[in-house]
């Protein structure tokens, strides 16, 4: 059964062509939380960034109603399809976002798979492993596992998350390297570990090692040692998307993101 979900959740990211020729590089829409969503998509836009991962709650602007919950209605989901496609960016992915239970699960999954979502990561209970395993079939969307940092968070640990992947067919990694830095976890270790579960990726560059209180700096300026990094997950054949997801900076966050998009075009090809 691993196998196949593994073939699905492959099929799922790939589709469309979203992973065809090498590694893509998104942006987690939280990084421009004092913008609405379609301000975001034009900043992406304007930096030739292609891929966007959604959260719930960022007002969605440009003349629609509402936020960018899951459960926004079908016209919503229609109009925000139109204005994406209009900016050129894709949603690859939604998260960090879980449900309350079976059938608000079933509402993200519904809106995942109407809006051409290839992954939702998410911080799930244990309890609902089993639920999302048979969801993943379901809808073949992938789930992935992502980590805020220690010591409240169940998942700051990869290891955590490397056990509940290797139980769970639906469940892959979906690690933020960031908060391993603020938890003292080398972000080179972490993705070791993780080998052959990493599906997506939270990418970040950090001020500071070991400090719970670290903030993102531009790539390649900051202490996560990004080229071990680039070098590490080459050695994999990971093959999924690098979002990153830049904390710092919130009501002028493009500058910076710009310099980490021209770091990676420059260093992780």
């Amino acid at each position: 059964m691993r196998t196949a979900m593994i073939a699905l959740a492959g099929a799922a990211l790939a589709a469309g062509g979203v992973l065809a020729d090498g590694w893509k590089l998104g942006v987690q829409a939280y990084s421009f939380r004092k913008f609405t969503f379609c301000e975001t998509l034009d900043q992406l836009s304007s930096m030739g960034v292609k891929l966007v991962e959604a959260y719930p709650g960022q007002p969605i602007g440009g003349g629609i109603e509402g936020t960018t919950h899951y459960s926004m209605d079908a016209a919503t989901r229609e109009a925000l399809k139109t204005r994406m496609k209009a900016a050129g960016v894709e949603l690859v992915s939604y998260g960090v976002v879980g449900g309350k239970n079976e059938a608000d699960w079933r509402q993200l999954f519904e809106f995942a798979k109407a809006m051409g979502v290839r992954m939702i990561n998410s911080e799930p209970d244990p309890k609902d492993y089993d639920l999302i395993d048979r969801l993943v079939v379901e809808y073949g969307i992938p789930v992935g596992i992502h980590n805020h940092a220690k010591p409240a968070n169940r998942y700051w640990d990869p290891q955590t998350v490397l056990d509940a992947a290797a139980a769970h067919p639906g469940l892959f990694a979906a690690p933020d390297n960031g908060h391993w830095t603020r938890s003292g976890i080398r972000p080179v270790d972490g993705f070791r570990l993780l080998e052959g579960h990493l599906k997506s990726i939270h990418l970040k560059d950090m001020a500071s090692f070991g400090e719970l209180d670290s903030h993102c700096v531009p790539f390649g300026t900051g202490v996560c040692d990004l080229p071990a990094v680039v070098e590490e997950l080459k050695r994999q054949h990971y093959n999924g998307p690098f979002i990153i997801e830049y904390e710092s900076d919130p009501e002028n966050p493009a500058p910076a993101i710009r310099q980490c998009v021209e770091w990676f075009n420059a260093n992780a090809r």
